[in-house]
């Protein structure tokens, strides 16, 4: 896996709004959040029993809406932003940038491997393929859609490997699973909780040792009987940005209409072709 900028003649407003944007999603208030275990780990028989407990988790997620306050960093920009998402898996997603008094100013949805973008400041409309070469657009990474959603469900993406092993740090009462792939060079640290195997971090090498994506979480809360990070924090090593995202009204599993991921382009605006 190997993240990176594409270069593509678009205008910058639509790069502004949608790198904010992809990161949105939200979390239902009111939930109490739990506490990180902090009882002695006892080593597993396998590494395979942990990634199995973690596919299971990831996959009891099936759609989820809500809001979401993003924050930005790189190093001459700051932004925060107000953000609505709609998920549903596999592929279907919608996104509203909101306004200062809660309008909507930029609309991005995803489905059956196409997407669409309306940014009203531009009174621009774009299609193409749901790519991460499009992606790469709107989002300061090269990201397989697979993986973008990975992160916006509450998981982290995984590397192909071939070879995994676990360790234990004693000092943070944590289970840490190391995944490797063809000849080891390309590697993923996932640190898990042993109590209920939510992944505290991730982190992907490139295979010259160089930290190429980290995912954060924090402040988990049960929603709807599920498991799901209040806080996320995404670090790109190759562009010195940092996004954060803290979560609220989330909805998990309550069924979604596919209509709501269908965008159509206004009378009078200028459709752009992206591919």
């Amino acid at each position: 896996m190997n993240p990176q900028k594409v270069g593509f003649n678009t205008p910058k407003n639509i790069f502004k709004f949608s790198v904010l944007l992809i990161f949105s999603v939200s979390i239902l208030t009111g939930c109490a959040s739990l506490r990180r275990s902090i009882s002695p780990i006892k080593p597993l028989s396998s590494p395979d029993d942990i990634l199995k407990k973690i596919v299971t988790r990831e996959g009891k997620i099936k759609d989820l809406k809500g809001i979401a306050k993003v924050r930005i960093t790189s190093a001459d920009k700051n932004h925060s932003l107000k953000e609505i998402i709609i998920v549903q898996m596999p592929s279907s997603l919608r996104m509203e940038t909101l306004g200062f008094f809660g309008q909507p100013l930029f609309f991005l949805t995803a489905k059956d491997n196409q997407m669409s973008i309306l940014s009203l400041s531009e009174n621009r409309f774009y299609k193409g393929e749901f790519t991460p070469k499009n992606l790469s657009i709107i989002f300061p990474l090269y990201l397989k859609s697979k993986d973008l959603f990975s992160i916006l469900l509450g998981s982290t993406p995984l590397i192909d490997h071939v070879d995994m092993d676990i360790g234990i740090v004693q000092e943070k009462n944590l289970y840490l699973v190391r995944f490797y792939q063809q000849g080891g060079i390309t590697r993923q640290f996932i640190w898990i909780e042993p109590l209920n195997f939510s992944i505290m971090k991730s982190e992907i090498y490139d295979s010259l040792g160089n930290l190429v994506l980290k995912v954060e979480f924090d402040n988990y809360k049960m929603i709807n009987d599920l498991l799901f990070p209040m806080s996320t924090t995404i670090s790109l090593h190759s562009s010195l940005t940092k996004i954060g995202i803290d979560y609220s009204e989330l909805e998990i599993n309550t069924g979604i209409n596919q209509h709501s991921f269908d965008l159509d382009a206004p009378p009078g605006v200028t459709i752009v072709y992206l591919d």
